[in-house]
């Protein structure tokens, strides 16, 4: 009985049994990232859960600043959705390698699949477009160090506010909208990546005889930092 992996539920890509056993520790680290996913999307679903009951009462559909949001994590929910957003594109572009084999096709797999995740990936969670510039005016600078986390008609959201810079007498706009809901993108990459069901990774390795050494570093792992 010929048994496959699939890769991506919506594109069909599949990994037949042969090329799972060649690819396995990518299989893994693809559970491992899919795990880690879905326990960030479950803790925001809690804090969100929570403040929909808050707005209820007062019929609040919007929340920037201080009231239902006084007492959240705000440090936490900043790093989770930058978490979230590196993990997810990680696992994007290996499922598009897995698939392909190529890596310009892997990269134009991630920006087809999650392009505002990649974007928002790029300027803000895997560094700060303010000290790596690439083609960003003024305001995206200021854009990508505003990692304010907003509540929105029932979802929290990053990249939400988006500044105007005024220069020279003329207004300076952000140059993409990158604002996103993290539960909502999770809900929807659900159906693309894990139509069948949250992955399950195990702490295993796979080394065929004769054909890798691994050695282990332990002694560094406190080594100075400068």
């Amino acid at each position: 009985m010929v048994t496959k992996l699939i890769l991506d539920y919506i594109d069909n890509l599949e990994l037949f049994d042969d090329e799972v056993d060649q690819h396995f520790e990518s299989c893994m680290a693809l559970a491992r990232l899919g795990e880690g996913l879905f326990w960030i999307y479950r803790e925001i679903v809690k804090i969100e859960l929570g403040l929909r009951k808050e707005s209820e009462k007062d019929d609040i559909e919007l929340a920037i600043v201080g009231g239902i949001l006084e007492s959240k994590p705000f440090g936490l929910l900043s790093c989770a959705f930058q978490w979230y957003a590196v993990s997810a594109c990680n696992y994007a572009q290996l499922v598009g390698w897995l698939a392909t084999r190529d890596i310009d096709s892997a990269k134009k797999y991630v920006k087809k699949v999650m392009p505002r995740l990649l974007r928002y990936r790029n300027k803000v969670a895997a560094h700060y477009a303010i000290t790596n510039p690439y083609h960003d005016n003024e305001a995206d600078l200021i854009a990508s160090v505003m990692t304010h986390i907003i509540y929105v008609r029932g979802r929290l959201c990053a990249a939400a506010l988006m500044p105007v810079v005024r220069s020279n007498g003329q207004e300076i706009k952000v140059s993409n909208d990158n604002s996103w809901s993290l539960t909502l993108a999770h809900e929807c990459l659900v159906q693309r990546f894990w139509a069948d069901g949250e992955p399950k990774s195990y702490q295993s390795l796979k080394v065929p005889p004769g054909e890798i050494k691994i050695n282990i570093s332990w002694s560094s792992l406190l080594g100075k930092v400068t």
